[in-house]
C-alpha cells in the first residue's frame, strides 16, 4: 500500500480535536499537527497527541494557514509519504476514507487520467461544485477546498506548495488554479463524505429587515470581519493573476464574491466593520499586498467582539 501521512492544521484546538487526529491516525502511515501559533493554551491537547504518538510542530507565532500546509507537507515528504491528507482542525473524517480516495487514484490511473488530487464528494451532506464526468468514469472537479484533499507526493513535486503570500482564505482556490495549468485534474472520491465548518450561518435580515420564506428566515453564509479583508484582498489578487488565462473563471468569481460581500454589507452583524474590512480588503489587493494583516487595523476588526473570527 502507498505510504500516506496525514497533516492537521491547528489554531486554538478544542477538546475533541484528538478524537478528529486519532480517527484519521487509524487510517494513515502517520500523522503530523503543524499548530499555527497556539502558545501555551493548546499545550494541554498538543501534549496529549504527543504523547499517543502524532508528530506535533508547533509555530511560535500565527503564519497562516498555507504556511502551516507547508510545514506539515514538508514534514511528511521527509518522512516517505507518497500520498499527503490536508485537514484542518474542525474536519471529522470517517472511516474508510483514505481508502476511497487510494482507489480513485487507482481507477485514475487506469483510465491515464492525470489526477493530481482527490477530493471528498460530499461535504455536510452536500457537493460543494456540481463534479462533471471524466474518462472512465471518474468525477472532477475545478475547485475543492483543501480540507479533507489526498494530495500525491509527485504532483506536490510538479505543482509546487501552497502560497503562503495570501496568508488565509483563497489558499485552495490558487493551488486548484495551479494544479490545472500544470496539467492536473481533481477527481472527486465517490459517495466519500466529510463534516466540516464552512463558516457561520446567520439570518437575512438587509438593513435589519427579517425576511421570510415559507414561515422561515433563511440564512446565509457569514464570515466575521477579520476573515472578510483576507476574502476581498486575496481574491482581488488572484482576479489580476488569472485576468488574461482565466477570464471567465474571474467573471464568475467576481459575480460570486460581490453578492456575497453586499449580502453582508447589508444583513450581517457588525456592518460598520464589515464595510471597514471590504474596503482595506479592496485596497490591499488592488495595491497586491501580500501576508498577514497589518496590526492596527486588525486591531480594528476584532477588538472583542463575540462572535468574530479568531486569528486564523
Amino acid at each position: 500500500m502507498p505510504r500516506v501521512f496525514a497533516v492537521f492544521t491547528s489554531f486554538h484546538p478544542d477538546q475533541g480535536f484528538a478524537d478528529r487526529v486519532g480517527g484519521v491516525g487509524r487510517q494513515v502511515d502517520g500523522t503530523i499537527v503543524v499548530d499555527d501559533g497556539s502558545g501555551a493554551a493548546a499545550e494541554a491537547v498538543l501534549g496529549d497527541l504527543e504523547r499517543v504518538g502524532h508528530r506535533v510542530i508547533r509555530s511560535e507565532e500565527n503564519r497562516g494557514i498555507a504556511a502551516a500546509l507547508n510545514t506539515g507537507v514538508r514534514a511528511a515528504m521527509e518522512a516517505g509519504a507518497e500520498y499527503v491528507l490536508t485537514l484542518d482542525q474542525d474536519t471529522s473524517v470517517p472511516p474508510g476514507y483514505v481508502a476511497d480516495c487510494l482507489g480513485t487514484f487507482a481507477a485514475a490511473a487506469a483510465a491515464g487520467a492525470h489526477v493530481a488530487m482527490a477530493a471528498p464528494h460530499l461535504i455536510n451532506g452536500r457537493p460543494l461544485l456540481p463534479p462533471r464526468p471524466g474518462p472512465d468514469g471518474l468525477l472532477l472537479v475545478p475547485e475543492a477546498i483543501q480540507s479533507g484533499l489526498l494530495v500525491s507526493a509527485s504532483a506536490i513535486d510538479r505543482i509546487g506548495l501552497f502560497d503562503e503570500r495570501l496568508f488565509i482564505d483563497c489558499v485552495d482556490t490558487e493551488y486548484c488554479l495551479r494544479t490545472e495549468e500544470r496539467g492536473f485534474g481533481i477527481a472527486v472520491a465517490e459517495d466519500t463524505r466529510l463534516e466540516h465548518a464552512l463558516g457561520e450561518r446567520a439570518p437575512l435580515r438587509p438593513f435589519g429587515i427579517p425576511l421570510r420564506r415559507h414561515g422561515r428566515i433563511p440564512t446565509y453564509r457569514y464570515h466575521g470581519p477579520y476573515r472578510r479583508y483576507f476574502i476581498t484582498r486575496n481574491n482581488i489578487d488572484l482576479w489580476f493573476r488569472y485576468a488574461r488565462r482565466r477570464p471567465r473563471w474571474v467573471l464568475s468569481s467576481v459575480k460570486r464574491e460581490l453578492t456575497t460581500a453586499i449580502t453582508t454589507l447589508a444583513s450581517g452583524p457588525h456592518r460598520l466593520r464589515q464595510l471597514r474590512a471590504v474596503l482595506a480588503g479592496a485596497r490591499d489587493g488592488l495595491l497586491r499586498r501580500r501576508g498577514p494583516m497589518p496590526r492596527a487595523l486588525r486591531e480594528s476588526l476584532l477588538p472583542g467582539v463575540p462572535g468574530s473570527d479568531p486569528v486564523r
